[in-house]
């Protein structure tokens, strides 16, 4: 879909949240997510950040280390779209990297709003 179709999808589903009940919303939301489920989404794992000069990283060479701002026993940041999402842990399966969720997002940060 292009983006202009998913902006008029979104803003359909807008309007039919303003014409239901409550009770009726969560189906709503349900049948309208359901339509983007083929939607390809890139996740990317965080493993943390630090703040460097733009000196020391220039001059950086094999072998050097920069200690980043995360504890090594805290859980990763799993982002969607560049946008947080979750925590996550390292874990290998069949000798590939995976993703093991320890808290879990919701869908409603990661899709776009109209």
């Amino acid at each position: 879909m292009k983006e202009q179709q998913i902006d008029d999808v979104l803003n359909e589903l807008d309007m039919m949240d303003e014409a239901v009940s409550p009770e009726e919303s969560k189906q709503v939301d349900s049948l309208g997510l359901d339509m983007f489920n083929n939607v390809p989404m890139t996740v990317t794992l965080e493993v943390a950040s630090a703040e460097v000069l733009l000196g020391e990283l220039s001059s950086a060479v094999a072998g050097d280390v920069i200690p980043l701002e995360k504890e090594a026993n805290e859980p990763l940041d799993v982002k969607v779209n560049g946008v947080p999402f979750a925590k996550a842990e390292v874990v290998m399966i069949e000798g590939k990297y995976a993703l093991k969720f320890v808290s879990g997002g919701s869908l409603s940060q990661v899709v776009p709003q109209a």
